[in-house]
């Protein structure tokens, strides 16, 4: 598989110890943070560093010079002093004034601080208004630790922010316009006119940043709707008041005349191109990575590849249409496209990788097997959910010859392959993806098999 030149992830072991190790340090120093790692890890089968937002420790010359030896970056925000890794997927470590009143923090990311604090019987104050870019709770203090909880949208300071009486109703506006958007119809050029109009409605009102929070947003509740797997995970996530503060990636598939739209409108919602995937000769597909870090979320845009593309920008040249179609393709042809009537194809969590595997699979939903098992990155697809396909798609195929009769009444009658949910581990700080066992994976996962 061929990568994008600039995106060479590398393990970062040395800089996860540092924050394991703290985390671990004030874990045991707050028994009631101690018990909830506990919880999470029984009840909803994941990790308490997939979870973290930030860690506030006190600021010392020492700390520093540690962080800055294992590639830590400093970035000041207001008067904290925030240090994130670059090359990393890490939590940024907090550094505050090492005065008496001043405590260390664990902080969890959530989609509601309300949540959290009904699910886990805590009573405290939530510090800024509803539904603005940042929002904290601090839930319990002890041994000098405080546990804290965060609300992030499109937003990377550390503190809560306050708004004006309409931002509310703006914000859940804004969400209201994604949410009900148009996704069905044969003409799909309209439907990407809308699309883009709802979009630029969105930056308008509310910045790219927030407007990628919203979008996303709206996304992952309509993959919900169609993913048993999700919604056990996301139930099991919302019975400790979490939410989905863990997803990896989001994935979208896209046939290849409306790719270049689809990296289109990611870019107005300020995200960024980070490495390309080609699979080599014989898979037929290749992938857009972007991210918008200022929102917290990174994206896989797939789509049907040729071999003499590997070399193009495909993610901003209009590919043409082919003759044949691959995995990817096939499963726009009959479901639509990730953007439209089909939703996602799947939202990768982070979680314990091994634990989740075994406890859903004894709630009924099993995972294929890992197509990624390093020490550093563990990833499987829970097996997939079959869905139903309309007749008129595929007497279309069948009449461009893109699909056998055969296929095609086999389709009618049990289904073609829909979405996932992803199991991911990553661990040693690793920010990117296994580039050789991908084309595996979209093999297993090709309608016709």
């Amino acid at each position: 598989m061929v990568e994008a030149t600039g995106f060479f992830w590398q393990q970062h072991a040395a800089a996860e110890q540092l924050f394991v190790d703290a985390l671990d340090d004030l874990t045991r120093k707050n028994r009631t943070l101690a018990n909830f790692r506990r919880r999470l890890a029984e009840q909803a089968s994941c990790r308490l560093i997939d979870w973290v937002d930030y860690l506030q420790l006190p600021d010392t010359p020492a700390l520093q010079e540690r962080l800055e030896t294992l590639g830590f970056l400093r970035q000041p925000f207001g008067g904290h002093a925030a240090y994130y890794h670059p090359g990393a997927l890490l939590p940024a470590m907090l550094l505050a004034p090492n005065a008496m009143n001043v405590h260390s923090a664990v902080a969890l990311r959530v989609d509601s601080a309300a949540d959290f604090l009904q699910a886990n019987h805590f009573d405290a104050v939530i510090e800024g208004s509803p539904s603005s870019p940042l929002r904290r709770a601090r839930c319990h203090c002890e041994g000098g630790v405080e546990l804290c909880v965060v609300e992030r949208r499109g937003n990377l300071g550390f503190d809560p922010a306050t708004r004006p009486a309409h931002w509310l109703q703006n914000y859940l506006a804004a969400v209201e316009l994604w949410q009900t958007r148009p996704r069905l119809g044969v003409d799909e050029d309209r439907l990407w006119l809308e699309t883009f109009r709802r979009a630029e409605q969105l930056v308008a009102r509310l910045g790219v940043d927030l407007a990628a929070h919203v979008v996303c947003l709206g996304e992952r509740r309509y993959w919900q709707t169609r993913n048993a797997a999700g919604q056990m995970q996301k139930s099991r996530q919302d019975a400790l008041g979490l939410g989905w503060g863990n997803h990896d990636h989001h994935t979208f598939r896209s046939s290849r005349r409306h790719f270049a739209r689809l990296v289109k409108l990611f870019t107005r919602l300020g995200f960024v191109a980070r490495e390309r995937f080609y699979a080599g000769d014989q898979a037929g597909w290749g992938a857009q990575v972007m991210e918008n870090r200022a929102a917290g979320l990174s994206l896989f845009l797939d789509v049907d590849l040729a071999p003499e593309e590997v070399e193009t920008d495909f993610s901003r040249e209009e590919l043409p249409e082919r003759e044949t179609l691959g995995t990817v393709g096939l499963w726009c042809a009959l479901h639509g496209d990730s953007i439209f009537a089909a939703g996602m194809h799947h939202i990768a969590a982070r979680c314990d990788f091994h634990r989740l595997s075994a406890d859903l699979a004894r709630l009924g939903i099993p995972f294929m097997a890992p197509f990624s098992d390093f020490p550093w990155l563990k990833q499987a697809f829970s097996v997939v959910e079959r869905w139903p396909v309309d007749a008129d798609r595929l007497e279309t195929l069948v009449i461009k010859k893109l699909l056998s009769r055969e296929q095609a009444d086999k389709f009618l009658a049990e289904g073609a392959i829909g979405s996932h949910l992803e199991n991911i581990q990553r661990d040693e700080g690793y920010k990117g993806f296994n580039k050789n066992n991908v084309s595996a994976i979209i093999r297993k996962t090709d309608p016709r098999i």
